[in-house]
């Protein structure tokens, strides 16, 4: 019993076997169908990765790769008139493939630079306008430019006329370049002091006062060159005269209110109980001299007196 079921079992493998040979036979063979290829033996054993040996072996496989070799080189070979055709045709399609993607790639190009361009002219267009009103702008402020140089040329004539032309005490007018030149050249340092002492008085007078010190520089030696022109600038120091002795506190006050009551600035003036000096201005306020000097400093009514006293 053991041999006989032995037996039925290496039958039934063989022939399992053998059918699958057969399926793996039609397999290749509708594959070289499909793909049009010449159907023999040797096509059909590597299709189906079968020896040739077996395909000869068995008979209906052997008959069917005869009669669909037969077959194949009869009736399904194609023309070299319709392969040529059909060549040109794959030809012509891929030729017009590849014109349609350069056509395409071309309308993408234009596009963009249509985008490119329609964008430039915006902003051509932009600043076109802003160049427009930047024009307006600059006309508008040229004009007032003009109107402010002749108010200002107006303004300064008139304070020319009320002897008013020179900065009073702690004006922030600026140094001229003349000054800070002399300065340099003689090596002094423009401390704040001496800075605000040029501010507060004129040019006419720093400049004197920078000539009296080159003078003295001629023949001694001074320590401190910035604190004797600030000395100078104070007094008004003049070349060709001898420097350091400051005048007394009553002929400043007559020297200083003979040149106020000639320019109009004052009508007259009264000494105090306690010694102090009361003058009156033009509007015929009281103010004592002391603070009224100080706006209308002597070195200023000096500067404008035809010639020098």
């Amino acid at each position: 019993m053991t041999v006989e079921r032995n037996i039925e079992g290496l039958r039934g493998n063989a022939q399992r076997k053998r059918q699958e040979a057969f399926e793996k036979v039609e397999q290749g063979i509708q594959k070289l169908i499909k793909e049009r290829q010449v159907i023999n033996f040797n096509t059909v054993a590597k299709a189906s990765g079968l020896s040739k040996a077996w395909l000869y072996k068995e008979p209906e496989i052997k008959a069917r790769i005869e009669h669909l070799r037969e077959n194949n080189s009869q009736t399904k070979e194609i023309p070299a008139k319709q392969r040529s055709s059909d060549a040109s045709k794959d030809a012509i399609i891929k030729t017009l493939k590849e014109r349609i993607k350069r056509v395409e790639a071309e309308n993408r190009g234009l596009r963009d630079q249509h985008e490119a361009i329609y964008g430039r002219i915006l902003q051509a267009s932009e600043i076109e306008q802003r160049l427009e009103r930047l024009e307006a702008e600059n006309t508008r402020l040229k004009k007032e430019l003009e109107q402010c140089l002749a108010q200002s040329t107006k303004h300064s004539a008139s304070e020319e006329s009320n002897v008013t032309a020179l900065p009073t005490k702690g004006s922030k007018a600026e140094i001229s370049h003349i000054i800070r030149d002399e300065l340099s050249a003689l090596g002094i340092k423009l401390t704040s002091t001496l800075a605000s002492k040029i501010r507060n008085s004129t040019q006419q007078i720093v400049l004197s006062a920078i000539e009296a010190l080159k003078e003295q520089l001629k023949h001694q030696v001074i320590r401190s060159p910035g604190g004797w022109l600030a000395s100078a600038i104070d007094d008004a120091w003049q070349p060709n005269q001898p420097q350091g002795v400051k005048s007394h506190p009553a002929d400043l006050f007559s020297e200083w209110y003979g040149l106020a009551r000639e320019f109009g600035i004052v009508i007259g003036s009264r000494k105090e109980d306690d010694g102090s000096i009361l003058v009156q201005e033009n509007t015929g306020q009281w103010f004592p001299f002391e603070q009224f000097s100080s706006k209308w400093t002597i070195q200023y009514l000096r500067s404008k007196m035809p010639k020098q006293r």
